[in-house]
């Protein structure tokens, strides 16, 4: 658990959209891909999840937990060769949160839905993450999310004063809630965001980045502040995270520039390069450019 709180002010979570299902043997969904995370819990009997182009099905019973931080497309479906009907047309057989499927077999019901954030998409941090995450809660932690989960069903469903206030600090608890029993699971201690946070020098470069991001690093500067050699510290960086040190530094400021320009235009392009580690506005624009496809003042043009 060690640096997750380095990470939480940018998971910056806007709600939590759900579904319960309840599908009776035989079932299955076909899920499209989504800019945002997508979660699910299985609070009764048995199912099998998988993404396109990804490893064979995966068993979920009972208390099992998935993720998708980069909303891949997915299927959930009752036997592992099971069909599936795409989700969108069954969008019209919903009766409030629940969507009931199948036929006449063993049931299973899954609530699934998404973490959606604030920004465009999900967060670049979550790029440490396995495109599909699968884990298993105990009793107490599934309890306590379905709790959460209630909540949020109440808040929605009986608004009051503060209801907005409310919906949006329950979604950052749900999201916490279900990174944190990932994170604690004994089978994930070793890989994807567990295994580079615990890497105490990957650990304290990824967290330097996202507290610092504004100063000047460079590869030297990175390696030398977490005790290894350039060559050694570049070469384990893209081993464990698939990606270049200063690559990942790019884009997360790139992420960051983009919240700053969705703010009132009284916050010049000057000053958001500036506060994003760049020392003149077209290295700044030329380094935005190139990550998003246009140049800062345009982009800012066609969101705000």
């Amino acid at each position: 658990m060690d640096g997750l709180e380095n990470f939480i002010p940018g998971l910056r979570i806007r709600k939590a959209a759900y579904t319960r299902v309840e599908g009776n043997a035989p079932w299955g969904l076909d899920l499209n891909a989504y800019p945002h995370t997508k979660f699910g819990i299985v609070t009764e009997g048995c199912c099998y999840i998988d993404i396109k182009g990804g490893a064979q099905p995966v068993k979920l019973v009972r208390g099992s937990c998935y993720l998708l931080p980069r909303g891949n497309v997915f299927r959930v479906r009752h036997a592992a060769d099971g069909d599936t009907v795409k989700f969108e047309e069954t969008i019209k057989q919903l009766e409030g949160r629940t969507l009931r499927c199948g036929s006449d077999g063993e049931r299973t019901t899954v609530i699934g839905g998404q973490f959606i954030f604030a920004d465009d998409r999900y967060p670049l941090v979550l790029d440490l993450l396995p495109p599909l995450i699968c884990f298993n809660v105990n009793e107490q932690e599934l309890a306590a999310l379905q709790s959460t989960l209630q909540l949020l069903e109440k808040e929605i469903t009986s608004p009051a004063p503060g209801t907005a206030t409310m919906l949006d600090s329950l979604a950052d608890i749900f999201f916490i809630q279900t990174l944190r029993a990932y994170l604690l699971d004994d089978n994930t201690r070793n890989t994807g965001w567990t295994g580079v946070l615990s890497d105490e020098r990957l650990g304290k470069a990824i967290r330097l980045i996202h507290a610092q991001s504004e100063k000047p690093w460079t590869i030297v500067s990175l390696a030398d502040h977490v005790g290894m050699s350039r060559s050694a510290f570049t070469a384990r960086f893209k081993d464990k995270l698939g990606i270049a040190p200063i690559a990942y530094l790019t884009r997360h400021r790139m992420q960051l520039a983009q919240e700053l320009l969705r703010r009132p235009a009284a916050i010049g392009i000057a000053q958001v390069a500036a506060k994003v580690g760049y020392e003149s506005e077209a290295a700044f624009n030329k380094a935005f450019k190139r990550e998003t496809g246009m140049p800062p003042a345009l982009w800012r043009a066609q969101r705000c």
